[in-house]
């Protein structure tokens, strides 16, 4: 959930010049177990873009692995979870707050 945040922030910043707030997860789904190690790439657009909200659709994708004793395996990227989720830009949110 933490990568599906980031990358949220990132698209607010890009959309609305801010880090934005998510107002809601629409969907979020789990495909494929991830490790501690395991490397993963995140992907996020946007879908819906209304005034001050937009919609974006996430996936992550395991690229790199690591086995039952730790050590990387390399595998072809697996992906291992969706999300759909609705953020506010443009909001000044945290301005002035030290």
């Amino acid at each position: 959930m933490e990568i599906f945040a980031d990358l949220e922030t990132e698209l607010a910043l890009k959309e609305g010049g801010d880090e934005g707030l998510c107002a809601a997860y629409d969907s979020v789904e789990f495909l494929a177990p991830l490790r501690v190690g395991d490397y993963v790439e995140g992907i996020a657009r946007v879908t819906r873009r209304g005034n001050r909200s937009r919609t974006i659709e996430a996936r992550i994708f395991k690229v790199l692995g690591v086995d039952e004793k730790g050590a990387l395996a390399t595998t072809d990227p697996v992906l291992a979870a969706t999300a759909v989720a609705t953020i506010v830009v443009g909001t000044n949110s945290g301005a002035g707050v030290a």
